[in-house]
């Protein structure tokens, strides 16, 4: 593998075509060698299938997001509003692409295998690695249940370790490992709307990690999906107002 790397990582679009096309245009200026997609691509109102053509634009390593799996779960294992929007979605993007972001592995490896990426955690696309909502705020976990996310079998070589899911950019080290929270490119959850993505370097055998926050037409976003008979038409205020939820201090957290 090549001393000198530029990894590109996004996640979470949920079908927000108006952030991903600007986050898109932000990746293809440092020109990465390697695109990895962390999931939940799709489930969303802000055209979708724009959003989908978008992402398969990128010849992007993709992984399994917990609201991809949602696409072809039975209804009977779904929350009634999920339910609603899994077939306002049936109704926009073909059966083949529902199916096929429903099963992806849930991990990938990049870069020789040094790099390893997740949504959730290399076992499961519903649970988080480094942060939990405790339904309050967000929470540090320590350094003990991280790794027990982690797993104990985690692929010899791997050096750094990219999830989503909890649409926050963390950056955490464990031991020898660079663990990175990617940001979401939709649905922000610290009252700043711009779309996230980060960007990943390997330079003379060092990884580093730069969270990009990019702005995007917003507006434009939400009028969409005014305009397309929403079965949520709540999203608009998650572009428009997104919320602030707190985020405690490592200080505050449990200790490591």
């Amino acid at each position: 593998m090549p001393q000198d790397l530029t990894v590109a990582a996004l996640t979470d679009v949920h079908g927000n075509a108006f952030a991903a096309g600007a986050v898109v245009a932000d990746m293809q200026r440092f020109r990465p060698d390697v695109i990895v997609n962390l999931g939940d691509q799709v489930w969303g109102q802000a055209d979708p299938r724009r959003a989908l053509d978008l992402q398969q634009s990128l010849n992007a390593v993709e992984v399994r997001g917990n609201n991809d799996e949602r696409l072809t779960m039975p209804a009977e294992a779904l929350a009634p509003a999920h339910v609603r929007l899994q077939a306002w979605l049936a109704e926009r993007l073909p059966e083949s692409e529902r199916v096929r972001l429903a099963t992806l592995p849930l991990t990938a490896t990049i870069a020789e295998g040094t790099v390893l990426a997740a949504h959730g955690t290399p076992t499961s696309a519903w649970d988080s690695l480094m942060l939990e909502w405790n339904g309050q705020a967000y929470v540090h976990w320590n350094a003990g249940e991280v790794q027990n996310r982690l797993g104990r079998d985690l692929p010899d070589g791997v050096e750094v370790v990219l999830v989503g899911h909890t649409h926050r950019e963390y950056v955490r080290t464990l031991g020898n490992l660079l663990l990175v929270n990617v940001g979401s490119v939709s649905f922000q959850n610290d009252g700043d709307p711009r779309a996230r993505w980060t960007l990943l370097r390997r330079r003379r055998g060092r990884w580093s990690a730069q969270h990009r926050r990019v702005p995007y037409d917003w507006d434009a976003a939400a009028a969409w999906v005014l305009a397309n008979r929403p079965v949520f038409p709540g999203e608009v205020d998650l572009h428009l107002r997104p919320v602030t939820d707190a985020l405690l201090d490592a200080a505050t957290s449990p200790a490591d």
